[in-house]
C-alpha cells in the first residue's frame, strides 16, 4: 500500500530521469549556443598583395572605456564615441617595388612609407614581419636595414577562444660612431669608441581571452578579444678599441656616465594592448593600448568606416613627396620639424605625452616648404609622439621623439 503523500518507486524514477534529461538538453543547448556565439578567425583575413588598410587613430579617447573586462564571453565593447585624430592608409604592394627586396628573399608584401619599407612573409598559419630598411628604430636620425631574427609574428590561423601563443625575436643593428650624431655622444669619453650596436628584444604573449561584439563608430562586428603583453627590451654596446685593429664589445651601461645620453633609451617597456578580431575583415577592428597599471587607455586605433580616400600613396606619385623630418632626435633644448613639399593647407602639429595626452600643438598655413622650431624647457624628458594632419586629418607623419635632460 502506498502512502498517499509518497509518490511510488517507480514514479519518482521516471520524475528523477526526466530532470536528468532536462538538465542535460539545458547543457547541450547552452553549449550550442556559447560556440555558436564564437567566431574562429582564419587565414582569408592575412593582408594580402593589392589590400589597402584604412584605419584612425583617437589619441585621446574618452574616459570610461574599458577594453580590459574579465575573460570569457558573450560581451560588447563600445567604441563608438572615438573620434579621429589621424588617419592612415597601409597599403600593400609586392616586393618589387621596394629598393631593399633584395635583402629579405622570400618576402611576399612590402609597405612602403615616407620613412620606411616594410617586409612580410605569409604562409598558411602565421603573417610575418622580417623587417625593414629606413628610419633607426631609436630614432637617432640613421638609416638602417633591420632584419628580425626569428620573423616576427603579427598574426595567426585558425585563431580561436582560449588561445595562447608566445613569440620572441630580435634586431641587433650596428653602427659607426664617426657620423652624427653619434661623433658627438661618444666623443666625451676616456676610451675609443670604433661602433656602436643596438640590441632590441621583442617578447610577446598573446592570449584569446574573451569574444563578443566590437562597436565602432559607423560599425559593428564579432570578434575575438586578444591581450597582447609586449616586453622590448633595449640594450647598447659599443665596441671599444684596445689597439688597432682589435677591440672588444662593452655594454654601455657599465661604462657609467661620462655624458652618455644614449642610456636613457637602455631597459625594458611593457607594452599592453587589447586586439578585437573580426573573421571577415582584414583590419584589426580596434587596438586599445593601455598603460601599465591598465587602468586608462591611451590611444586606440580603429577601422575606418565608410571612407573613400582620394589618397593612395603610390609609388613615384607627387604626394608622397610630402614630408616631414624631425632633428635633433634625442632633442635636449630644442627640436626642429621641417616640413618639405606640402600642398598649400593649413597643418597642425601636435606634441603626445607618453600617456597619450596633447601637451602642445600649432597651426600653420603652410605652402612648399617650412621650418617649425619648438623650444623643450617646459617638457620633461621621455618619449612622445608628433603628429602632423592636414586640414582634413590626413597624416603626414606620426613618428615619436625623445627628449632627454642634461
Amino acid at each position: 500500500m502506498f502512502h498517499k503523500n509518497h509518490p511510488p518507486l517507480f514514479f519518482t524514477s521516471t520524475y528523477a530521469m526526466k530532470n536528468i534529461r532536462l538538465v542535460a538538453f539545458s547543457a547541450f543547448c547552452f553549449t550550442l549556443n556559447f560556440l555558436s556565439a564564437q567566431i574562429t578567425i582564419t587565414n582569408s583575413v592575412f593582408p594580402a598583395v593589392g589590400d589597402t588598410l584604412r584605419y584612425a587613430t583617437d589619441n585621446n579617447p574618452p574616459a570610461g572605456l574599458n577594453p580590459a573586462t574579465p575573460p570569457g564571453g558573450a560581451q560588447t565593447w563600445d567604441f563608438s564615441g572615438l573620434t579621429a585624430d589621424a588617419n592612415n592608409l597601409v597599403v600593400f604592394r609586392s616586393p618589387n617595388n621596394g629598393q631593399n627586396a633584395g635583402s629579405f628573399p622570400g618576402a611576399e608584401a612590402v609597405v612602403i612609407t615616407n620613412t620606411r619599407e616594410t617586409y612580410y612573409n605569409i604562409t598558411n598559419t602565421q603573417f610575418q614581419v622580417l623587417g625593414y630598411a629606413g628610419d633607426d628604430p631609436a630614432n637617432l636620425g640613421l638609416k638602417v636595414l633591420a632584419p628580425f631574427s626569428p620573423e616576427l609574428v603579427e598574426r595567426r590561423a585558425p585563431a580561436n577562444f582560449f588561445d595562447i601563443s608566445a613569440s620572441n625575436s630580435n634586431l641587433s643593428l650596428i653602427f659607426p660612431t664617426d657620423v652624427p650624431p653619434l661623433d658627438n655622444i661618444f666623443n666625451n669619453l676616456p676610451v675609443n669608441i670604433d661602433s656602436m650596436r643596438l640590441n632590441i628584444n621583442t617578447n610577446r604573449t598573446d592570449v584569446i581571452d574573451a569574444y563578443g561584439n566590437c562597436v565602432i563608430p559607423g560599425a559593428s562586428y564579432p570578434v575575438l578579444r586578444q591581450k597582447r603583453t609586449e616586453y622590448r627590451s633595449t640594450g647598447i654596446e659599443v665596441y671599444v678599441l684596445l689597439f688597432p685593429g682589435f677591440g672588444n664589445w662593452v655594454d654601455l651601461a657599465s661604462l657609467g656616465g661620462g655624458g652618455i645620453s644614449l642610456g636613457n633609451l637602455i631597459g625594458t617597456d611593457t607594452i599592453v594592448s587589447y586586439r578585437f578580431l573580426s573573421a571577415t575583415e582584414k583590419e584589426e577592428i580596434a587596438v586599445a593600448y593601455m598603460n601599465n597599471d591598465l587602468n586608462q587607455v591611451i590611444s586606440v586605433q580603429f577601422k575606418q568606416e565608410n571612407v573613400v580616400s582620394d589618397f593612395e600613396p603610390a609609388i613615384g606619385d607627387a604626394a608622397v613627396s610630402a614630408s616631414m623630418q624631425v632633428f635633433p632626435n634625442p632633442a635636449v633644448s630644442w627640436v626642429r620639424f621641417v616640413c618639405a613639399n606640402l600642398p598649400n593647407d593649413v597643418y597642425t602639429l601636435k606634441l603626445f605625452n607618453a600617456t597619450g595626452q596633447m601637451v602642445w600643438k600649432q597651426d600653420d598655413q603652410i605652402s612648399g616648404n617650412r621650418s617649425i622650431q619648438l623650444e623643450l624647457d617646459s617638457f620633461k624628458k621621455g618619449v612622445y609622439l608628433y603628429n602632423l594632419v592636414d586640414s582634413k586629418g590626413k597624416p603626414v607623419r606620426t613618428k615619436h621623439q625623445v627628449i632627454l635632460k642634461l
